[in-house]
């Protein structure tokens, strides 16, 4: 007999918002999680530092509190 178990689908118990910052030097779009101070981003592709906007923190708090920190956004076929 077999040891596997059948394991349910995982729900989310969390959430983080990516903002995508194109690299001065080659272009390359950059994923960041939402940073909402002034910061430093680093390409992964030519890896060169740039500054980046911040992100508005009210805004990613919102969100985060609209999905229920990413319970809401899931599919309700799944639950």
């Amino acid at each position: 007999m077999s040891n596997a178990k059948n394991f349910n689908p995982a729900k989310p118990v969390g959430m983080e918002i990516v903002f995508y910052y194109q690299c001065p030097y080659c272009s390359r779009k950059v994923p960041l999680i939402a940073p909402v101070e002034p910061s430093m981003g680093q390409c992964d592709a030519c890896g060169n530092q740039f500054p980046v906007v911040p992100a508005d923190e009210k805004n990613i708090r919102y969100i985060k509190t609209i999905l229920d920190n990413g319970k809401a956004a899931i599919d309700p076929n799944f639950v």
